[in-house]
């Protein structure tokens, strides 16, 4: 009697990554609180000094949500949020000095390695 055929591999669809929505979180909530703290209480410069640090929050917003979806794309939004992460640190550094660059290290490394940029398989 012959063996029936070997079934073919299930593959699993990724779940949550958790480093992913971690990373995208730290990045997105502390530029969004200084957003809203400019707007509830505007600085000398007025209201739409809040237009940045929310247009700069709103970049992890893709990182967060491909962290919770199972998306195949998933490893390229995370690595493209890593490279638009450091490039707004690389442009800021000559205005904020480097008190943007310490407030993103976490979730620039935490996306980097949800995005298999280092300790990759």
């Amino acid at each position: 009697m012959p063996s029936p055929p070997p079934a073919k591999p299930v593959e699993a669809a990724p779940g949550l990554s958790w480093t992913g929505i971690i990373g995208g979180l730290l990045g997105f909530a502390p530029l969004a609180a200084v957003g809203i703290e400019f707007l509830v209480d505007p600085p000398d410069e007025g209201r739409a000094l809040a237009a940045m640090p929310l247009a700069m929050s709103v970049v992890y917003l893709p990182a967060i949500w491909a962290s919770v979806k199972a998306t195949p794309r998933r490893q390229a939004v995370l690595r493209g949020v890593v490279a638009a992460s450091i490039a707004m640190v690389f442009v800021s550094l000559p205005f904020l000095g480097a008190t943007l660059a310490v407030v993103l290290v976490p979730a620039t490394a935490l996306l980097a390695i949800a995005g298999r940029l280092v300790f990759g398989r």
